[in-house]
């Protein structure tokens, strides 16, 4: 290696003399005035190491000195790239200044509350759970679920599981806090038997005929729905006769609860002609429980029969229009829990949810590939038989159906004409 100056090569060796001259120069003279000694920089080092100056030197160099700078990873890096070795890299770091400490008096910003957090703790595990009748998610098999992306406030939490009573509590969450719903799933209890009044006739003598109810439920049960909803109610049978009409939801028979056709068959098994059974059901606004007498097969087929075997109009269906559309009156909320709202006609098929409110006020097309849930609400707006639609994208929209005088009626129609389109 040689260095250059006006054309002519520099021995390596005077190379080596100038670096330790230049070092030198910024230490006191012998017998001269004390004066500040320059602490080395890290390109001091890196100049000195280039020139050929050893590592110990260097060292030596420095423990005279002092350096200015702190020995980081990629200084040491630099280092031991110009040829620094392990000895020279720890007397660096013991001479390495402490590292300057924060202003005492340095104001801090306060950190912004963190989104509540809420766990759901539920027994049995595999529950379904919903936050303001909007579905989040499921508990695992111990119970648990855990949910960071609610806003601080006020919220209703249901628990549901197939077989339960639902679990519901309102809760309030706070920035920065974690609430616990724990939550134990009961087993619905049956319903007090109505006391008997000398009202009631007695019953004819037995005659050891099984006795029959007269009804027909959907096919299709919509979705959500809890108890049998029928589709009729045979003219003439004891079910009409207590006032039981299409569409509406048989929840107990004799204190039984009741899921299915075959659960009513399973509640009137031994159930003879004549006997008195209670039957509870919901007619799309309150709980009704009524005394029916049975009666024989029979008497049930001499009563006239239905033209059809398909669900009888409800009261919200209007006419079929064109393009194979069936169209419904509904109220739209607004969010004030039935305080605020819009009336208008909700048409389904196509492939679309089409909301048209008489008043203009609000028009809006759901794909039905963009639908998550049709669900009959349990919580909010209950009372008056609302149902909600909740899409992939996070929207949800409450409705409630409603006849011609603008009175709620059931949605069950509205839920299996939805839950058909979308070829469920």
């Amino acid at each position: 290696m040689c260095l250059h100056s006006r054309g002519k090569c520099i021995p390596k060796m005077l190379a080596l003399l100038l670096a330790l001259m230049a070092v030198i120069a910024v230490l006191p003279s012998p017998g001269s005035a004390q004066k500040p000694v320059k602490k080395l920089a890290k390109q001091d080092i890196l100049d000195l190491l280039v020139g050929d100056v050893s590592s110990d030197d260097v060292a030596q160099l420095a423990q005279k000195s002092g350096i200015s700078f702190q020995v980081t990873a990629s200084v040491e890096k630099d280092i031991r790239g110009a040829g620094g070795t392990d000895n020279l890299i720890r007397v660096l770091k013991s001479l390495a200044p402490s590292a300057p400490a924060p202003p005492a008096n340095n104001p801090r910003t306060a950190p912004s509350a963190s989104p509540p957090v809420l766990m759901i703790e539920a027994n049995p595990g595999e529950s379904q759970v919903y936050i303001d009748d909007e579905p989040m998610g499921s508990t695992g098999r111990q119970g648990h679920l855990k949910l960071t992306r609610l806003a601080a406030g006020d919220h209703q939490v249901r628990i549901s599981l197939s077989g339960y009573q639902d679990y519901e509590q309102t809760i309030t969450l706070t920035g920065g806090q974690v609430t616990t719903v724990a939550a134990t799933l009961q087993r619905p209890a049956a319903p007090l038997q109505p006391e008997r009044t000398q009202t009631v006739e007695p019953p004819p003598a037995n005659t050891g005929q099984p006795g029959y109810l007269g009804v027909q439920a959907l096919p299709k049960q919509p979705p959500g729905a809890h108890g049998v909803v029928i589709s009729v109610a045979t003219p003439g049978s004891p079910a009409e006769q207590a006032g039981l009409k299409p569409y509406d939801t048989i929840l107990g028979v004799n204190g039984r609860q009741v899921n299915s056709l075959q659960d009513v068959h399973d509640a009137l098994a031994g159930r003879q002609v004549g006997d008195v059974v209670q039957v509870t059901w919901y007619n799309g606004s309150t709980n009704v429980t009524r005394p029916v007498r049975l009666i024989s097969a029979a008497a049930l087929a001499q009563a006239p029969t239905p033209a059809t075997t398909q669900p009888a109009t409800p009261p919200t269906l209007t006419n079929m229009p064109h393009n194979g559309m069936v169209s419904f009156r509904v109220a739209h909320d607004h969010g004030r829990s039935g305080q605020d709202y819009c009336v208008g006609v909700m048409s389904i098929g196509n492939g679309m949810i089409i909301y048209k409110a008489d008043n203009g006020v609000h028009n809006f097309e759901i794909p039905l590939n963009s639908v998550k849930e049709v669900r009959r609400n349990t919580v909010y707006l209950v009372g008056y038989g609302a149902f909600h639609i909740h899409t992939k994208r996070g929207s949800n929209f409450n409705f409630a159906a409603i006849n011609a005088q603008n009175q709620p009626q059931p949605p069950d129609a509205i839920l299996t004409a939805i839950d058909a389109a979308m070829g469920n």
